[in-house]
């Protein structure tokens, strides 16, 4: 009887994991991407109180935040892939698929967040880091695509956009902004990395309030 439970249990957690994960590319998948966030969002709360020795509760300076850092939502684009599976077929277009996620597993960090929305279409959600260290992982990001000689397909790129993540911040409207900046990537040349409040303030995006319904999430 404990032998059976066991197996039940144990494929209960199976089917638990296999329905989190995008079956080609092992990374999550877009139902699991608001469930992971607030749990981000909470653990981040937390970082707010500090135990005492009388082990009272006193609210503290956020050391994120004294120290200029943010968790960011970051959302990648592979470029022109529709002409892949077009000019190579969907074989060579799921290979390059899953060198792209492991090449994300490569440069991020494993306490990173990293999914497949769907099609060529990945969001990565970064836990906190100042903007300086953010920029400098994309770019890092962007430049191992730009250089990875995938098979058969040669050379590709990614564009990118990314927004900070704070804890008044409503996931959907922290998608969109995101969204916002890869679209002006895209619009713009491609194969970039875009930050939105960044754009916002240089006047090249205008800034939406509310705009959650921008972007369809399922």
């Amino acid at each position: 009887m404990i032998k059976a439970i066991t197996r039940i249990y144990g494929n209960f957690i199976h089917l638990l994991v296999e329905s989190e994960r995008d079956k080609l590319t092992g990374l999550f998948n877009r139902c699991t991407f608001e469930v992971r966030l607030k749990r981000l969002l909470v653990k981040q709360a937390e970082l707010i109180t500090d135990q005492k020795a009388d082990d009272q509760k006193v609210v503290v300076e956020r050391r994120a935040e004294s120290h200029g850092q943010q968790a960011w939502l970051v959302m990648l684009d592979i470029d022109h892939f529709k002409k892949v599976n077009d000019d190579f077929g969907h074989v060579y277009g799921d290979e390059v698929l899953l060198i792209f996620s492991q090449v994300m597993r490569d440069v991020f960090r494993k306490k990173d967040l990293q999914f497949r929305f769907g099609g060529e279409e990945f969001v990565v959600i970064l836990e906190p880091i100042p903007l300086e260290h953010a920029k400098s992982a994309l770019e890092r990001f962007r430049l191992s695509i730009e250089q990875y000689e995938f098979p058969q397909v040669g050379h590709i790129s990614v564009s990118i956009g990314f927004a900070k993540i704070t804890q008044q911040d409503y996931p959907l409207e922290v998608l969109n902004f995101a969204d916002k900046a890869l679209y002006y990537a895209k619009e713009n040349g491609r194969n970039q990395v875009h930050n939105y409040h960044e754009l916002v303030q240089q006047g090249r995006i205008n800034h939406v309030e509310h705009a959650v319904g921008d972007i369809e999430l399922f």
